[in-house]
């Protein structure tokens, strides 16, 4: 079988390294925009291949879109675009991330998504050359990070000895922009949950303050997440994504068999809902009664996070990845 180039916009990052290492007829390659294009014209039959939309300005962005089409027709390519979010982070208007999408859903061969509720936000006409795949375990990537973070953990430890704890209650780990982190605060100011969020390059909230039973980490922390999901204290994990993609958090703390509390917003809901691996909410009123369901029963909700990878892999991604990429 000849092999396929697949030419990557984005950094080929854990989530495609683990898909692509299991299609041995392609070969990734990754680069800059130019030197894509280079290759585009070498390598004829090739897959352009759009995740996050590289944003220069609408117009220029408009421009780098339909020449990369044009190439692709040219030498006989075809655009593959894996959409990761409906609007995308570094985006500033609305207008502009829906005629971004259009225009992408126009021109792609086929579009991967990575759960079937976002299928509902393409086009009519998209439906039929979308794909839904999926992520999966994240504990190898994470019980591989070994940078520390010495400012991190002193924090942590003079926070936890400041309540007399030894492990958190519930936990808030990710570099989402689109976060409701107020929802999260609110709802367990003055109650027995002592929280943890870490959210790099995100400043803690302005307009709340965070009350002592919650460290708020702005930084990143690698290695020292393992030993924070490696516990055997019943640590509940918090999704507060308002974008309409996949968190990545939702494998992490599954892959640790941790429960959840998300908002209720798709297609985070739908997957709470689905797998049963915690429990939604629609404000900071619900957090408490939320976290006392899953204390009472955690094991169901745990064992449910090992039922979910069962039918969420890499493998099941990847299958779902070759149907369009070979």
């Amino acid at each position: 079988m000849k092999l396929k180039k697949v030419l990557c916009e984005s950094r080929i990052d854990y989530k495609y390294e683990s898909i692509f290492s299991k299609l041995e007829s392609i070969i990734p390659c990754e680069g800059t925009y130019l030197s894509l294009l280079k290759q585009l014209l070498k390598n004829r039959n090739s897959i352009y291949h759009i995740r996050y939309i590289v944003y220069r300005g609408w117009l220029v962005t408009f421009i780098r879109i339909l020449l990369v089409f044009a190439l692709c027709k040219l030498t006989g390519s075809k655009i593959i675009w894996s959409c990761h979010n409906i609007c995308e982070h570094n985006i500033p208007s609305k207008r502009i991330n829906y005629l971004l999408r259009r225009l992408l859903c126009l021109l792609s061969s086929s579009i991967v998504v990575f759960h079937k509720d976002l299928v509902e936000f393409l086009p009519k006409r998209a439906k039929n050359k979308t794909v839904v795949a999926c992520f999966g375990d994240f504990r190898t990537f994470i019980e591989t990070q070994e940078e520390k973070n010495q400012e991190f953990s002193i924090l942590s430890r003079s926070w936890m000895k400041l309540n007399g704890i030894s492990s958190p209650d519930m936990v808030s780990i990710s570099a989402a922009k689109r976060s409701n982190l107020k929802v999260l605060i609110e709802g367990v100011e003055d109650k027995n949950i002592n929280t943890l969020i870490i959210a790099p390059n995100r400043k803690p909230e302005t307009n709340v303050k965070c009350p002592k039973n919650v460290l708020f980490y702005t930084n990143f922390v690698r290695e020292e997440v393992k030993m924070i999901l490696n516990t055997e204290h019943k640590i509940i994990g918090f999704i507060g994504h308002e974008n309409k993609s996949v968190p990545t958090s939702i494998y992490m703390y599954a892959s640790y068999g941790i429960p959840v509390i998300g908002l209720n917003g798709p297609p985070v809901n739908s997957i709470i809902t689905e797998f049963q691996l915690g429990e939604v909410i629609s404000d900071s009123s619900m957090i408490e009664e939320c976290v006392d369901k899953i204390r009472t029963n955690y094991s169901h909700y745990s064992n449910n996070c090992k039922v979910f990878l069962d039918k969420n892999s890499w493998e099941v991604s990847a299958d779902v990845h070759s149907k369009v990429f070979i």
